[in-house]
């Protein structure tokens, strides 16, 4: 149900609210207020614990792998690598214009009024859709919400956050980000499915 009422958000998104959403936004210039570009670093920190994670999982395998949280980690870790190789291609295939001009002097609806998709082009000028950031903060935090469902509003909260952020600063429309949760959600719930009926994870 989650994925088909998110796939229709993506579509009513793009066609009704995503072009007169970041004009209302610069219009009120809410794109300056430095709170919700914080809220978009969210991903860097999540990429810093992930590699930290990483250097102990290799250092200190043998003592953890029975500790259920470590193996759930490990299964945030592949599950944040995979949808982020997803999200790339994807990128090159929707080739989106972005809300705002960032990189390279690229194409955007503010700058140069041009918006959709150019389909199949390379380069950073075009790829918006879906966010990155949202692909990755909801593939790390569905891991956790799946085995550790009683703390679900507390691992959704960043995932919230860091969308309103990606918005409101123009670094993506809102349908990137509904599509960028719903690719980060279904790349987690198929590696925790998959993990789950293959190995019986250990209860702490």
């Amino acid at each position: 149900m989650i994925r088909y009422i998110s796939f229709a958000s993506i579509i009513l998104a793009y066609y009704f609210l995503d072009a007169p959403l970041v004009h209302w936004i610069h219009n009120q210039r809410i794109n300056k207020i430095a709170f919700f570009n914080i809220l978009t670093h969210i991903p860097d920190a999540i990429i810093a614990f992930l590699i930290l994670f990483f250097l102990v999982f290799i250092l200190f395998f043998k003592r953890f792998e029975k500790v259920k949280l470590f193996n759930v980690l490990f299964i945030a870790m592949a599950s944040v690598a995979v949808s982020a190789h997803i999200k790339d291609f994807l990128k090159f295939i929707f080739a989106r214009y972005w809300p705002n001009t960032w990189i390279d002097n690229n194409p955007s609806l503010l700058v140069d009024n041009v918006y959709g998709f150019q389909f199949f082009e390379k380069g950073t000028a075009y790829q918006s859709f879906p966010s990155g950031h949202t692909t990755v903060t909801f593939a790390f935090f569905s891991v956790l919400i799946y085995f550790y469902p009683k703390y679900k509003t507390v691992f959704l909260i960043p995932c919230i956050l860091l969308g309103i952020g990606q918005v409101l600063m123009h670094y993506h429309f809102l349908s990137d980000v509904i599509a960028g949760g719903l690719l980060g959600w279904m790349v987690a719930i198929i590696f925790c499915r998959f993990i789950e009926n293959k190995i019986k994870l250990l209860e702490t």
